[in-house]
């Protein structure tokens, strides 16, 4: 290649020869090159926010999640407490009606020895034997 084919342009004459149509097309062109690049970094950044708030919206409900799961078996763990209490109750419910048959008898049967009624001395202490040996065959 010769060199006086070549002819390169300055900068400043890119535009030289070229009709003001040409040169106001190519500065909307560049003009919505650069606007577009603009949106584009735009939109990056809100993208990157998003992703920042989205990426912290996670965190906090796993956190919820995490939570709710603790409160969860706290409930449970309270429900199950409350069940060993009732259980416990009932027991120490019935050990008293059981206590308190007992006494009566026990009363009834010094009653009836005050009154040297010996019938029922014994009938009273028989019974007596067999509510202790059927409350003995219970808690084995």
């Amino acid at each position: 290649m010769e060199r006086r084919f070549l002819k390169l342009r300055k900068p400043e004459s890119v535009n030289e020869g070229c009709s003001k149509f040409v040169r106001y097309r190519r500065r909307a062109i560049t003009m919505k090159r650069f606007q577009k690049s603009k949106q584009n970094r735009k939109q990056k950044a809100n993208m990157e926010s998003l992703k920042e708030d989205m990426k912290k919206i996670s965190e906090q409900q796993q956190r919820i999640k995490d939570g709710q799961m603790e409160v969860r078996r706290s409930f449970e763990e309270i429900e199950s407490q409350c069940d060993q209490l009732n259980k416990e109750t009932s027991l120490i419910w019935r050990q008293t009606l059981y206590n308190q048959q007992r006494i009566c008898l026990i009363f009834k049967i010094l009653k009836a020895r005050e009154d040297s009624n010996f019938s029922m001395v014994a009938e009273l202490t028989q019974f007596l034997r067999e509510l202790m040996k059927q409350k003995m065959g219970n808690n084995n």
